[in-house]
């Protein structure tokens, strides 16, 4: 498998508000009807359902496309890489027996077999775009539905191994760049409100990950008694209430606080310059100024999904799989350093 080919093109996009929206992310739960779930499933019942999937992806000439990757027969650093690209999830990244990844050629929708549910379908755009998203996902659940009895309930809707997914089975969310309220110090009193709304905020990687250069991926919560589209809604009013604050934030910012910002924004932009060794935790912090520089005019031969592009291979995997798998840690920080060099030095710059 050539692994270094399996990147992103949503990071190469540029999609609505995405001065603000990195991407929207829709995924669906589904699990088959009489069959254990993973978590307690055995061997045969994870090759029964490899098995029905496989079938059904090389029968319809819609799925015919997805490239197949037997998650278990990659190596760590390839699983670590899948991970970084937001390809698969950390739970399927600890591998296992039958656990397969089917992946279109955008390389925007995916379906992972037998990770937390039997299928976790999931579909990724640039920008702020969970409707379209959501029709992309619904289509391909439409597809499996025609020739999979999924695991139902008249009462609770879809059933799946966290009682949190039970009911549409859909998560849904939009990764957000928030230095403006970073800076302010008013993310906290945003994330506090969020459970009263069915909403949560989660890391870089999703659940029980951190936050990684003033990124923040916001979902919803709740998944029982509301519609796929009341979720939605009410995903997308909450994310462009958070643009609107982002957005005053940062005119404030630049209101009152210029020499301020600007010295943030400068002075990562000369480490990442000058800088010979450098942490990917570091690079996270220096590159969430440079992308609000960007969307201020001070680096225009740089873009937004240039930015996106950057952050994906400055992780360690990324870095791991360029610079070969003897590569230590310390190989690893010269060589993402060198990889920022190359970037930024020689940029335009508007100063």
């Amino acid at each position: 498998m050539d692994i270094a080919n399996l990147t992103k093109q949503w990071a190469e996009r540029m999609g609505p508000r995405s001065h603000v929206v990195v991407s929207s992310r829709v995924r669906q739960a589904r699990n088959i009807e009489r069959v254990l779930f993973p978590p307690h499933a055995n061997k045969e019942d994870l090759r029964r359902v490899c098995e029905l999937v496989n079938r059904l992806v090389h029968a319809d000439a819609t799925l015919h496309n997805f490239q197949r990757i037997d998650i278990n027969t990659c190596t760590s650093l390839e699983r670590a890489f899948l991970k970084e690209s937001h390809i698969i999830s950390p739970e399927l990244e600890q591998a296992g027996e039958y656990r397969v990844l089917y992946l279109d050629q955008q390389r925007s929708c995916a379906i992972m077999v037998n990770e937390e549910d039997h299928l976790r379908m999931y579909c990724l755009q640039s920008g702020l775009q969970l409707t379209p998203v959501l029709k992309e996902i619904n289509a391909i659940d439409a597809l499996l539905s025609r020739s999979l009895k999924y695991a139902f309930s008249e009462k609770y809707g879809y059933l799946t191994s966290c009682p949190s997914n039970v009911g549409t089975g859909m998560r849904a969310s939009v990764m957000l760049h928030l230095p403006g309220l970073a800076m302010t110090q008013q993310v906290e009193e945003i994330v506090k409100e969020l459970p009263q709304r069915g909403l949560t905020v989660r890391g870089y990687y999703g659940e029980n990950s951190e936050f990684l250069g003033d990124f923040y991926q916001f979902s919803n919560e709740v998944t029982l008694g509301k519609t796929e589209e009341q979720i939605i809604e009410s995903l997308h009013k909450v994310v462009e209430q958070i643009i609107a604050k982002e957005e005053a934030a940062r005119e404030a910012l630049f209101e009152k606080k210029r020499p301020y910002v600007e010295d943030v924004i400068w002075r990562a932009y000369g480490l990442l310059v000058h800088a010979r060794i450098m942490a990917s935790s570091e690079a996270f912090k220096l590159l969430s100024p440079i992308r609000l520089g960007i969307e201020r005019g001070y680096f225009p031969s740089f873009t937004h999904h240039d930015l996106n592009r950057l952050i994906v291979q400055v992780q360690p995997a990324h870095l791991q799989i360029t610079e070969g798998e003897t590569a230590g840690v310390e190989d690893r920080d010269i060589a993402r350093a060198r990889l920022l060099r190359a970037a930024f030095t020689g940029m335009d710059s508007h100063n």
